[in-house]
């Protein structure tokens, strides 16, 4: 086993599961943000960030932004799930490879 490959692997580990946490705080805020919007009555003023400044706009094309960006997150969520998975394995596999060696 190679400790400089090894290092290298955990180390992109720590950084996928640090990225993965992000996602998944900003999936939350994005799922509990979809959810006063939706509690919201039709025709009332909404407005969404846009850069610096507040954009004036209807409940349904808020509702549509939110949703797609959720899709986005939570396919970006999955992947990096599968990406730490598989970095776990192959730190494993290194690990379980070293201790025959010894």
């Amino acid at each position: 086993m190679n400790e400089e490959e090894f290092e290298e692997l955990r180390q992109r580990l720590q950084v996928e599961t640090t990225q993965k946490q992000t996602l998944q705080l900003q999936y939350n805020e994005l799922k509990r943000t979809i959810e006063e919007v939706e509690k919201t009555q039709d025709g009332s003023d909404l407005f969404q960030l846009s850069g610096q400044i507040l954009i004036k706009k209807g409940k349904a094309e808020i509702l549509k932004d939110l949703k797609e960006k959720s899709e986005i997150i939570d396919f970006r969520l999955k992947s990096s799930s599968k990406s730490i998975e598989e970095l776990t394995g192959k730190l494993q596999s290194m690990q379980s490879d070293s201790k025959k060696v010894q």
